[in-house]
């Protein structure tokens, strides 16, 4: 062990970090032997075993299916009510979970938007982040984005 003895307080403060990030039953397996959603939640469990004030999380769901992706952000939201400040950096907006208040939007390494969620995430705004029409809708404190201007006659389209 390269830090020297396990004292009860670790062990008692990583049981508790598992456990906020519904991992306790991965104590004792290996990330190799756990899936993505398992090993993000592992990996999650490891930063909070060290009680930070923050959390800077980039693109954290990526790679994970519909159910993973609302599962850890779940996580996240639990992690935040306990007065956590979260930096999520996202393509995603669906994955800013209402309890982030401030909204920044970056384009080429430049802020082109900064503020209150309500503010900045607009149809308008996000439309100008990304040079397309898009139609941002808020349900519940989240945000979610289509683009506005497919061409739905478009015979290579599928639709559903």
């Amino acid at each position: 062990l390269r830090y020297g003895v396990v004292t009860d307080e670790m062990r008692s403060r990583t049981a508790e970090a598992l456990a906020t990030a519904g991992a306790s039953h991965l104590a004792l397996r290996t990330l190799d032997q756990m899936s993505s959603g398992e090993a993000r939640r592992v990996l999650l469990a490891r930063v909070l075993v060290t009680s930070p004030r923050a959390l800077v999380l980039d693109e954290p769901t990526t790679g994970l299916d519909l159910a993973g992706r609302h599962q850890f952000m779940e996580l996240v939201r639990a992690v935040a009510r306990q007065g956590r400040t979260l930096i999520l950096i996202t393509h995603h907006v669906e994955e800013i979970v209402p309890e982030i208040e401030r909204v920044i939007l970056l384009r080429d390494g430049r802020i082109i938007a900064d503020g209150a969620k309500r503010g900045v995430l607009t149809s308008e705004r996000v439309s100008d982040l990304f040079g397309r029409s898009v139609s941002v809708a808020e349900a519940g404190g989240y945000y979610s984005a289509i683009v506005a201007d497919l061409d739905l006659e478009n015979p290579n389209l599928e639709r559903t």
